[in-house]
């Protein structure tokens, strides 16, 4: 009598394990993180060649939220919204300083592919598009005391890469660390008739939360 129980015990409990087994393969994410940020910013677009003194803050915090959906072991779709920073690139004539504030948004797509190295530890890649939002404000613009130009904005797209490792210590709740690199953002050489907001490199490493539900 007690092998047939026995058995029949081993099989509801395999059973009840199978849909847990495949929950872990195939959900929905979220996630928050904050990061430092750089920009490498053309000096086709910036720099006064030795005119003035040149200046720049290239790094600040930066901010992002993401929802995804993990698909199967080894590959998920990601949306999300970076606040990559504020940054500054100045000129001093001797006097007075312009000062060039230069703010990158923007939300990306990607594709995550992720390779599993135990059950609640993998690493992983992005590979997907940043629609970024740039925008550049003049402080004493052309060296005129407090002087404001209205932002001038630019949106465009760019290819988004990326790398990094989550860890899950528990089945809901994990820590993500990631490198991005949001491409070009921004625009140039507009040509005479055309204000610009000039160009950078943004890039982005970043601590964050992540939510399984």
């Amino acid at each position: 009598m007690k092998y047939p129980v026995l058995r029949c015990a081993i099989a509801a409990l395999l059973l009840s394990g199978a849909p847990s087994a495949h929950a872990l393969e195939d959900y929905w994410y979220t996630g928050l993180g904050v990061g430092y940020s750089r920009v490498q910013f053309f000096p086709v677009d910036f720099s006064s060649n030795g005119t003035f003194q040149d200046s720049k803050k290239d790094f600040d915090a930066g901010f992002k939220a993401f929802i995804g959906y993990q698909i199967n072991r080894n590959w998920a779709a990601e949306l999300s919204y970076a606040t990559v920073g504020k940054f500054h690139y100045k000129r001093n004539n001797g006097s007075i300083t312009e000062d060039a504030v230069y703010k990158v948004t923007g939300v990306g797509f990607s594709l995550v592919p992720t390779v599993p190295l135990t059950s609640n530890f993998s690493l992983y890649g992005r590979l997907g598009t940043f629609f970024s939002t740039t925008r550049l404000t003049l402080r004493n613009a052309n060296f005129v005391p407090n002087a404001t130009t209205a932002g001038l904005q630019s949106s465009d797209p760019s290819v988004l890469t990326g790398f990094g490792a989550q860890y899950f210590w528990d089945e809901e709740n994990g820590i993500r660390l990631e490198y991005e690199n949001f491409g070009t953002v921004g625009s140039g050489d507009c040509g005479a008739t055309q204000a610009c907001t000039g160009r950078a490199n943004a890039k982005m490493a970043s601590i964050n939360l992540i939510f399984k539900f």
